[in-house]
């Protein structure tokens, strides 16, 4: 007989085995926390960066000297992981014009803005969101697959380290927004 099992004591390792089992379970469950956790702060940050630039070829209707908002409002719509990244944008100035960066949740809100940045978490109300903003001079961003083919202007998507820029310039053109063509070159162009 083994004399472990005579006298009910554990073998030597046996804390040792359930402590790394332990860990191991505590590792796996705290790997898939932190895998299942919305975009990191980096892509924000990149993003807020990207969209800081594409404003600055942006024209809105009219001419650029006369007819230029004094102010461009950004709304965040929708849940936004790392909206504050975007939210550094805040008080910055493009050609004088200062960015007030806002979260938004109503049509009255939408229409005072000029740029619309849409949260993947409004994939399903794309239709709803794109009928409210249709033919008006709000630039359309937004951050998932499918976006600038079912009706936004730019979407913004993360690859790697870098952010690639779709654009539907029919849809701009409709809502009479320029997009300067040194932004374009940089751009992949979006087909309907």
């Amino acid at each position: 007989m083994n004399a472990y099992a005579h006298k009910k004591i554990r073998p030597p390792g046996y804390l040792s085995a359930w402590l790394w089992v332990v860990m191991l379970g505590w590792a796996t469950s705290t790997a898939q926390v932190y895998c299942a956790e919305p975009a990191p702060l980096k892509e924000y940050e990149l993003k807020a960066g990207v969209l800081y630039h594409i404003i600055k070829y942006v024209e809105w209707p009219g001419s650029p000297a006369t007819n230029q908002p004094a102010r461009i409002q950004i709304g965040l719509l929708g849940q936004l992981p790392q909206s504050k990244a975007l939210e550094v944008l805040d008080g910055k100035r493009i050609e004088g014009r200062e960015l007030v960066v806002k979260p938004v949740s109503n049509a009255y809100e939408i229409s005072s803005c000029q740029v619309l940045f849409i949260g993947a978490s409004e994939m399903t109300h794309l239709a709803d969101i794109f009928g409210r903003v249709k033919n008006l001079p709000i630039l359309t961003v937004g951050e998932f697959e499918g976006f600038a083919q079912r009706g936004g202007m730019i979407n913004l998507i993360v690859v790697g380290n870098r952010v690639v820029m779709e654009v539907n310039r029919e849809v701009a053109e409709q809502a009479q927004l320029t997009i300067r063509s040194p932004l374009l070159k940089h751009a992949k162009m979006a087909l309907k």
